[in-house]
């Protein structure tokens, strides 16, 4: 079941990646971008931070904190994205590539330390 949930939050999350670089880079997105950012991961460290976390009592609050920092890391990394193809825009597939891969990064890290537990 683990498997699965992480192949679904793998999918999920290149998808979002696409939606989000598949505009071309303009000046009228980045600012809503950053906001929807700054919203998600402030909110995301706020509920792990300051509100008390009992894993067995209030499991859903740390999976909804873990869900608005990893949307927040993926419009972070489109935000990267965006802003390198407006600047370099001869550069195109790498960015991308390299953004794809970024998006994985959560789910890497997952396995690496399920591997070392």
């Amino acid at each position: 079941m683990q498997t699965l949930f992480l192949i679904l939050v793998a999918i999920l999350g290149v998808g979002l990646f696409t939606a989000l670089i598949r505009r071309g880079p303009n000046r009228r997105f980045f600012p809503m971008l950053i906001a929807g950012v700054i919203l998600l991961g402030g909110t995301g460290v706020a509920m792990i931070r300051l509100l008390p976390i009992d894993a067995a009592e209030h499991g859903t609050r740390v999976y909804v904190a873990l869900t608005l920092l990893w949307v927040g890391w993926i419009g972070i990394v489109a935000l990267a994205v965006q802003w390198i193809l407006r600047r370099a825009s001869g550069s195109y597939p790498w960015p991308v590539v390299a953004g794809t891969f970024a998006t994985l990064a959560p789910v890497f890290g997952f396995l690496v330390a399920k591997a070392l537990a």
